[in-house]
């Protein structure tokens, strides 16, 4: 009687339209060792795991979630799991997709990111000003991101609870996409309320991909609430796929003196792919102002 009421129930939760059956895992491993021209040596790891999992609800709609945990380490640093990305749900359908809970903004997930050219974790070309930026991720947000109609696309969104004196939605952002054949274009603008140092931020992006070669820039404009924390970087680039190999080069520039130490420095990368999941890869940044040179090797597994 016990094993046919356990098969029976076996046969139920196997029959049954299981949320599980939807959920997927992704994320990467990267090993990375790196020498400064101090002479310094450092060794880092960083682990990104990501759930992500969709219902159908029919009608052509579908809710589904994202979390993303985060474990960063160096030197004798085991590095603690953190629930460090995206944790958020979300409801899409021919309208659109609204999605709510702790997000990266647009500005740095969809724009400044398009900096991170090379092939490491720990180096990179990504708009970062002495003052930071309006957002970083939050968890109170909401997001609005419409279809794609004929390569354009259109968001906003709102992050509330950033500044415990106020109670209205501290951060807001406009956003727009654009594609057509090779070429990606996106732009966002970002509002603040916070006092001092931050302010309205304008990023704009461009990307464009012809067979093996691509070319990128992305500038990062904030209009603080102290003028004299104002800050804007320009990052250009371009990367060459040949085989299994992957070159790339980019350099940063400075217009308003915020970040002096940033302009003119470059950055170079060699990646080479084992297989579609592993690779190994050399990564060189060359600070303009002479002192903080670092050359750095990794190894780099997804799933």
């Amino acid at each position: 009687m016990k094993k046919t009421i356990i098969a029976s129930a076996i046969a139920a939760v196997v029959a049954a339209p299981a949320a599980f059956a939807e959920v997927s895992i992704s994320g990467q491993i990267n090993v990375e060792f790196s020498s400064n021209e101090t002479g310094d040596n450092s060794g880092d790891h960083h682990t990104d795991v990501v759930l992500k999992g969709s219902e159908d609800l029919g009608n052509g709609m579908k809710a589904g979630f994202v979390w993303h945990m985060v474990s960063d380490g160096d030197g004798n640093d085991a590095g603690a799991v953190s629930v460090g990305g995206d944790r958020a749900i979300s409801l899409s359908g021919d309208f659109g997709t609204i999605s709510a809970g702790r997000m990266e903004p647009f500005i740095e997930n969809k724009i400044a990111s398009v900096a991170n050219i090379d092939a490491s974790e720990e180096l990179d070309l990504e708009y970062s000003p002495a003052t930071g930026m309006n957002a970083t991720r939050s968890d109170t947000g909401i997001r609005f991101v419409s279809p794609n109609m004929n390569g354009l696309s259109v968001g906003v969104e709102a992050y509330s609870d950033e500044n415990s004196g106020t109670d209205d939605w501290d951060t807001t952002a406009v956003y727009v996409s654009y594609s057509a054949g090779g070429l990606t274009v996106q732009a966002a603008s970002e509002q603040s309320d916070e006092a001092n140092t931050t302010g309205d931020v304008t990023a704009i992006s461009a990307m464009y991909k012809m067979g093996d070669f691509s070319v990128r820039a992305v500038n990062v404009d904030m209009d603080a609430n102290l003028a004299a924390n104002d800050s804007e970087e320009t990052m250009i680039g371009a990367s060459y796929t040949m085989g299994n190999n992957e070159f790339a080069v980019g350099a940063i520039t400075d217009a308003k003196g915020q970040s002096a130490a940033r302009d003119g420095d470059k950055i170079y990368s060699v990646k080479h792919s084992i297989s579609k999941s592993t690779s190994v890869y050399l990564v060189h940044f060359a600070d303009d102002t002479g002192t903080a040179d670092q050359t750095l090797v990794g190894m780099k597994h997804s799933f």
